[in-house]
């Protein structure tokens, strides 16, 4: 009786101190998830892809696209949306301590790399004014999206169990997208005005400023999984706590960096996910732009740094002629005094 008891103890205090023990774990440990991604892997093909493509992602991308689209477009709409044979990786998972507002906060490496046979068409009707009105397509062949996730889940003691879930990512991804245009009656979309360039503008607020924390997507679960058709989702964005005022004036006695002794220097930047550019100055060495730039704070928390670069315009590569990197901190002493 003694040795029974003796062995119930120990087995007792074992499972008490592993269950301590992973408690800390939880919250410190990334995890990799091979379980998961193999589980993903063969499931994507069957049904997760459409799901995504056409139950998540249709209805989502309309509301940016009415809201970033170039003055020359009248309409831009999605006409067909398939991501691909490849799903998206898992690197890593680790769980974070829970808020008010959420019973189970997960961080998670995420890093979607789309097969060759990913295809998008993205049809965008011109003002009358500009192309007579007739809508020009773009074709979307590529996609390549890595950074960290964040998912906020609340729960529900009834169906459908999960109440609502809120995402963003924890700080710019890095993206890329490879875009061709299909065309029509001789006319190539992208080099029309207001539409070059659109789709990388339009895609890089949304994953570098309105998906990144603290503005985030939250999804009413309750309301996705009704029969009935209403809206399930809302972008969440933070107002600014305040702005920073930059202003780009001029420099002198530049380093040549061409064969003709010259240099075409423009200056661009960034501050979190904001980011600004100057116009190029041909051939100087002492540019003046007398450039203005408003850009939002949205938090003082966070670990964000001005970053200043000049670089000389080349047909390749620009050269990188001066950078600079200054601290918020600095930012928020100068706004608060």
């Amino acid at each position: 009786v003694h040795e029974r008891y003796v062995t119930r103890l120990r087995k007792k205090l074992q499972f008490e101190e592993r269950k301590q023990s992973n408690q800390r774990r939880v919250l410190s440990d990334s995890e990799s998830v091979r379980w998961l991604n193999h589980a993903v892997e063969n499931i994507w093909p069957i049904c997760m892809e459409q799901i995504a493509s056409q139950k998540i992602l249709l209805p989502i991308i309309p509301w940016f696209l009415e809201k970033y689209k170039p003055w020359t477009a009248k309409e831009a709409i999605v006409q067909h949306l398939y991501l691909g044979r490849n799903p998206p990786l898992i690197t890593d998972m680790r769980v974070l301590r829970q808020t008010d507002d959420d019973h189970l906060v997960l961080e998670l490496g995420m890093n979607f790399l789309t097969a060759d046979d990913m295809s998008a068409i993205l049809a965008v009707k011109l003002r009358k004014r500009l192309g007579f009105g007739m809508t020009a397509k773009l074709h979307i062949t590529g996609m390549h999206v890595e950074g960290k996730v964040l998912v906020g889940v609340k729960f529900l003691k009834t169906w459908p169990f999960l109440g609502r879930l809120r995402v963003c990512f924890v700080e710019p991804p890095y993206f890329q997208m490879t875009v061709k245009p299909i065309f029509t009656h001789g006319l190539d979309v992208t080099e029309l005005p207001g539409i070059a360039g659109w789709l990388d503008k339009l895609l890089s607020i949304a994953f570098e400023q309105t998906l990144v924390e603290p503005n985030m997507l939250v999804v009413d679960v309750e309301k996705f999984v009704s029969p009935e058709q209403e809206p399930w989702f809302k972008v969440d964005e933070k107002d600014p706590v305040a702005y920073a005022k930059i202003e780009i004036v001029e420099a002198a006695d530049m380093k040549p960096s061409d064969l003709n002794g010259f240099a075409d220097p423009y200056v661009k930047g960034h501050l979190g996910g904001y980011r600004f550019r100057t116009k190029i100055q041909k051939k100087t060495l002492a540019p003046k732009w007398q450039e203005e730039f408003r850009i939002p704070i949205i938090t003082w928390d966070s670990n964000n740094v001005l970053v200043i670069e000049v670089r000389d315009k080349d047909r390749f590569y620009d050269d990188i002629l001066g950078i600079n990197f200054i601290s918020t901190w600095l930012i928020g002493v100068c706004a608060s005094s």
